[in-house]
Order: structure tokens, then C-alpha cells, then sequence
């Protein structure tokens, strides 16, 4: 992930070098040299075009084959059927990228932070009352697990409390 966000933010991130003395141009916020433009325009239309457009959903739908081939074989199929959503995901999730990219030398950083605040904000509350409802379920059918799926709700939901207390510290 940390690969796609600077991959992503290249053309803020040239910026620095700039200030270390290399010759960077970068008026007006644009890639202004030839090769860096072409470089920029080229890795732009790989991964829109081929990684996200055509081979994530190719791949996406090998895994729904092997999940039926696993099924088939007596083996579990639940690997075959998360990879498979992932990869249907990665067209919202690079999206979701581009839209946290600021822009400003700072981009890469501000991409990571934003989802950062997206993971503790939205993803781990989500898990934790999951966690709570797989709880519920384990202690009415007398299954153990019980008060570690507990534990990880809480851990879940303190997370998410610590943030904001370090962040409100930062202050």
C-alpha cells in the first residue's frame, strides 16, 4: 500500500528534490520535462487502464473459479472468496487514493494520514461490532471465544480512542 501511495503522489513528491539542488522543474504544479511527463502519463494509463481496469477483474474472476474448485475438492473456500473481493475492491480503493492526494509536497504523507483517520475512524469501529456480534453468537451456541472476541472489540474501540487522545495532545 505504501508503494501505491508514493506511486500515486510521484508528481507532488518530485518537489522535494527540488530543495536537495537536483533540477526538477515543476511550474505551475505540472510536470514540465518531457521525459518526467512521459514517465508520469505512461504509469498513469498502466494502472488505470490494465491493473485496475481489465487484470484485477481477470484475476477477480480466477479466484471465484478456485473457490468452486476448492469447494469441490473438500477444501475451504473462504481464501478464494476474500482475494476475490479485494480484488473487485481496488477499483474503489484506488479512488478513494486519488482523492486524499492533496497535491502539495506533503502528499504522500497526507494520503497515509487520510487513511490512517479512514482506518480508526470507519474500518475498526465496523470490526468491533462484528467482533461483538460473532461474541453473542459463540455465547449463545456455548462456543469458546467468547471474551476474546470481547477483548478485540474493546482493542478495536480503544484504538480508535487513543487517536483522538494523540491527536488532541498534538494540540
Amino acid at each position: 500500500m505504501f508503494w501505491a501511495v508514493v506511486l500515486l503522489t510521484l508528481q507532488p513528491l518530485l518537489t522535494w528534490f527540488s530543495s536537495f539542488g537536483v533540477g526538477v522543474p515543476l511550474p505551475g504544479g505540472g510536470i514540465s520535462t518531457s521525459w518526467l511527463s512521459s514517465f508520469h502519463t505512461d504509469l498513469s494509463n498502466f494502472v488505470s487502464n490494465f491493473v485496475v481496469g481489465r487484470l484485477t477483474t481477470t484475476l477477480a474472476a480466477y479466484f471465484v473459479l478456485r473457490a468452486i474448485l476448492d469447494a469441490v475438492a473438500g477444501e475451504h473456500p473462504l481464501p478464494s472468496v476474500l482475494t476475490a473481493m479485494f480484488l473487485l475492491g481496488v477499483q474503489t480503493t484506488y479512488n478513494l487514493l486519488r482523492s486524499y492526494n492533496t497535491g502539495t509536497a506533503y502528499a504522500t504523507a497526507d494520503v497515509l494520514d487520510s487513511l490512517w483517520n479512514y482506518l480508526v475512524s470507519t474500518i475498526m469501529p465496523i470490526s468491533a461490532g462484528l467482533a461483538i456480534i460473532g461474541a453473542i453468537i459463540n455465547f449463545a451456541s456455548r462456543r469458546t471465544g467468547t471474551i476474546r472476541l470481547v477483548c478485540v472489540s474493546i482493542a478495536l474501540l480503544s484504538v480508535s480512542a487513543l487517536w483522538y487522545l494523540v491527536l488532541a495532545m498534538m494540540q
